[in-house]
């Protein structure tokens, strides 16, 4: 077990500003998120390594344009991933920062706010192993993913909905991408695959789905964060017992 007082004093504050976990029925109103987004060198969370990162927080349904964090890191190599992102490893060696100075930071601007990102279960999983493999300790903050968000409130029929009240006339709401999301909501994708505007795309996504999951009785820190179970997959084990 890592002895806390041996580490940096910003992680010694992160560890104390997390040490209680925010319970389930916090509301929502009560909660600090903060939109985050990681660009890294693969897809592979075991192996892969963080190239930048990108935040920005989201408190009492705005976005807080002063309370932003973005962070360049050092990488030892390029991999295929840079087509993506742009980041090559000369301009991370020459800009960047060492992935323990960049988690610091991260960390204390983060403090015990609620993590919101599309598929953010990869970069939650790729910042605790990085948090253990350089500090020795875990990443404590409760997550919400955009994704699984929108696949809730598209079961009650929220989206469709939505686009109704607008006058929509496309059809059903079917592309749950980050980009989709963008068309669906009108938002601009200003610097999309980079760490800093996929971030700020996200906090934007998530005030559309915050407002739309207010209207349907998803108030509380529990119920935003509850992970989706596809229907499919329950019908299919269900049938797989009676056989």
């Amino acid at each position: 077990m890592t002895d806390s007082t041996s580490l940096p004093v910003e992680i010694q504050r992160y560890l104390a500003a997390t040490a209680d976990p925010l319970p389930d029925d916090t509301p929502i109103e009560r909660l600090r998120f903060v939109a985050l987004d990681c660009e890294t060198t693969g897809t592979d969370a075991t192996k892969d390594a963080i190239i930048s990162m990108g935040a920005i927080a989201v408190i009492d349904g705005e976005i807080r344009l002063e309370e932003e964090f973005e962070a360049l890191l050092k990488i030892r190599h390029n991999t295929s991933s840079v087509v993506v992102h742009g980041i090559t490893a000369e301009e991370a060696a020459r800009k960047g920062v060492y992935v323990e100075e960049a988690l610091t930071r991260f960390l204390d601007y983060l403090g015990n706010a609620v993590i919101v990102g599309h598929h953010i279960g990869f970069d939650v999983e790729v910042i605790q192993r990085a948090c253990l493999r350089n500090f020795g300790i875990e990443l404590n903050n409760r997550w919400i993913d955009t994704m699984e968000l929108t696949l809730h409130l598209d079961d009650v029929g929220a989206i469709e909905a939505m686009r109704r009240s607008v006058g929509g006339t496309a059809s059903p709401f079917q592309d749950f991408s980050l980009d989709g999301l963008c068309r669906r909501f009108r938002i601009a994708p200003h610097d999309r695959h980079t760490a800093a505007g996929d971030a700020f795309i996200t906090a934007q996504i998530f005030l559309k789905l915050l407002r739309l999951a207010q209207r349907h009785d998803r108030t509380t820190l529990g119920a935003l964060a509850e992970r989706w179970v596809d229907p499919r997959d329950t019908e299919e084990a269900g049938g797989g017992s009676q056989k």
